[in-house]
């Protein structure tokens, strides 16, 4: 069997939410007889086609990119060559501090590369590891209580970024939020408390309405029109989108109703969602949400695009993907979102008990962005999905993703 490498990454969160960085990891074949050289081969080999091929500004927005190197990859000659900008080495945990690779890490930041010391704990190697570098990540589900707050307590003096890696819930979040932590990794984002109704904002009901109306049996142009038309917001922002590079249309569209019919119903509520998560408090651009819920809508539309060529499954495939994170984006249940939106019911399912074929694949999402390996490659093996084509899949998802940030959300043209 051939060896195998994708790239997976995560978002890393500031204090305010917004995705400030990703950790950049590299995917590989969990199959028997599937076998990589070595995680330091393999890692040169992500680092190689992420600088010749894929280009980094088109990973990661040119946001701080963070990738784990262990002692023996420090000294690779690729770091000699590729460019350093907003790059941060993760140094592992188990790495000794001695002459060669202090001197090493000095050589590298001497070029640029930042560095950051991984699941710290308190050791003589971490401490004299220390002054080199830019940020600490603690792993809270191997430092916490009572160990945690002396951690915290004896790097603030070292006056060094805290990330606070597994953030898995959102009690969490706001505890590591008031210890002083400047960024944040985990799936806190996605598993907020809902704590009561929120009020929502005129734009918020406008595209609620509009996302009504689209998922009726027979949706009316004339009434997709006028609720476009009452909203100036609304109707700048469905002009930028069917203008901006992402369509390549050859003349420019002037009207709303042009619009409509250009985009169709599929397209158009694709875009009411990507409104509702993009103009959102939570990090508008940036959001983890916005984010999460693309790359789940393109990964479960891929994997549908492999079990069956019904346009109509992929289609409800990445709607139920978007649609996933719609009760956490607008504070309210899962029921009480659908119920008045004419939601398929085979998506309704998969939303709200993970039933049905669609909702077996949601699943898929949640286990690999919890990093449960194990269980996600038995579900896997289950539905007949090799590893190649779900870790392929996902690498098509997050490239869909910030091409959509990029060019749609952005109105590049």
């Amino acid at each position: 069997m051939e060896d195998f490498i994708f790239i997976g990454r995560q978002p890393i969160l500031d204090r305010k939410k917004k995705i400030a960085a990703y950790e950049i990891l590299y995917r590989k074949s969990f199959e028997d007889f599937a076998r990589v050289e070595s995680d330091n081969v393999a890692t040169s080999r992500v680092l190689i086609n992420i600088f010749n091929n894929i280009g980094i500004q088109k990973l990661s927005s040119g946001k701080k990119t963070f990738i784990n190197v262990n002692y023996d990859l420090l000294f690779y000659d690729i770091f000699d060559f590729i460019p350093s900008e907003n790059i941060v080495l993760e140094i592992l945990e188990n790495t000794p501090a001695d002459e060669n690779i202090i001197k090493r890490i000095k050589n590298l930041r001497e070029k640029g590369f930042e560095f950051a010391l991984d699941d710290f704990v308190i050791t003589v190697d971490s401490i004299e590891l220390l002054p080199y570098v830019d940020y600490v990540k603690l792993d809270l589900l191997q430092t916490y209580g009572t160990d945690l707050e002396k951690v915290v307590e004896f790097l603030k003096k070292y006056n060094k970024k805290l990330i606070a890696e597994k953030v898995e819930d959102y009690e969490t979040f706001d505890k590591t939020y008031h210890m002083g932590f400047d960024l944040f990794q985990g799936y806190f984002f996605a598993q907020p408390m809902i704590i009561s109704h929120r009020r929502f904002d005129p734009y918020e009901v406008t595209l609620l309405n509009l996302l009504k109306e689209l998922n009726t049996g027979n949706p009316s142009i004339d009434k997709i029109e006028n609720i476009i038309k009452a909203d100036v917001h609304m109707t700048y922002n469905l002009l930028k989108f069917v203008n901006s590079a992402y369509f390549s249309l050859k003349s420019k569209i002037k009207n709303i109703r042009h619009a409509i019919m250009m985009l169709g119903a599929h397209n158009l509520k694709i875009w009411v969602l990507l409104m509702l998560y993009a103009d959102a408090k939570i990090g508008g651009i940036d959001s983890p949400l916005l984010e999460t819920a693309l790359l789940r809508g393109k990964l479960l539309e891929t994997l549908a695009k492999l079990k069956s060529e019904d346009d109509n499954l992929s289609e409800m495939a990445f709607l139920t993907g978007v649609l996933s994170l719609l009760d956490v984006l607008l504070g309210i249940p899962k029921e009480e979102v659908l119920s008045d939106l004419n939601i398929d019911e085979e998506i309704k399912k998969a939303l709200i008990n993970e039933e049905g074929y669609l909702g077996e694949m949601l699943k898929l999402c949640y286990l690999l962005e919890m990093e449960k390996f194990d269980e996600l490659k038995k579900n896997l093996k289950e539905k007949n999905i090799s590893l190649k084509d779900f870790y392929k899949a996902e690498e098509e998802a997050i490239f869909f993703v910030e091409n959509i940030k990029r060019q749609v959300l952005k109105g590049v043209s």
